[in-house]
Formats: structure tokens, sequence, C-alpha cells
């Protein structure tokens, strides 16, 4: 009779240690999603200053060669200053675009880190041993 209660202590002992462990791992996966959020926002703030930034300067080039054209040239030719004063300006916006874009696509998805460590502990906890 008295190896049943040293049998319930051993048993609540190691359920125990067991969900300390598990309070762990989770605490561990939630502070690693806490980071990869706060990158995945950070990296959308960067891309939207990028945006904007492309926006504003392929306007203000845009003017800026417009006006200079009209200046410069003679009479004559100011209207193909200004269609090469156009497409210059576009042609600015357009390789702020595609940077904006390969900067984009050569990140990581948001959460990836959490999702790998997710993954080794569900293969950890399923397997029989």
């Amino acid at each position: 009779m008295e190896r049943l209660p040293m049998f319930i202590s051993g048993i609540t002992g190691a359920a125990g240690r067991l969900g300390g462990a598990a309070s762990e791992i989770l605490q561990d996966r939630l502070e690693l999603l806490a980071l990869e959020l706060r990158e995945a926002k950070i990296r959308f703030i960067q891309a939207v200053l990028l945006v904007c930034l492309a926006v504003v300067f392929s306007l203000l080039g845009l003017l800026l060669l417009v006006l200079a054209g009209i200046y410069i040239l003679p009479l004559e030719s100011r209207l193909y200053g200004m269609i090469g004063a156009a497409a210059v300006s576009m042609l600015a916006g357009g390789g702020a675009y595609l940077t904006l874009l390969r900067h984009l696509q050569r990140k990581p998805l948001a959460f990836d880190q959490s999702l790998a460590e997710l993954k080794k502990d569900a293969t950890c906890f399923s397997t029989k041993n």
C-alpha cells in the first residue's frame, strides 16, 4: 500500500517536469513568432518607404526634366525634348519599381522559422520511443 503514494508522486513529478518543458517550448516559439512579426513589420515599412520614394522621385524627375527641356531647347525641338524627358523619368520610376520587386522577392516568407520549428516539434513528439 505504501508503494501507491510513491507511484502517484512519481507520476505527478514527471507530469510537472513535462508541463514545465512544454511551457518552455511554447515560450520559445512565441518569442520566435514575435521576433519574426517584428521583422515582417520592418520589411513592410521599408517597402512602403521605397514605393513612396519611387513615386516622389519619378514625378519630381519628370517635372524637372520637362521644365529643363522647355527652357533649354530651341522652339522647334521642344516637343521632342519633352518626350525624351518623360521617357527618362518613366525609366527611372520603372527602375525603382523593379528594385522594389526584387527586394520583396528575395526575402523569406513571414514566420518561416516558426513554422519550421513547429514542424520539428511535431515530428519529435509524434515519433514512438
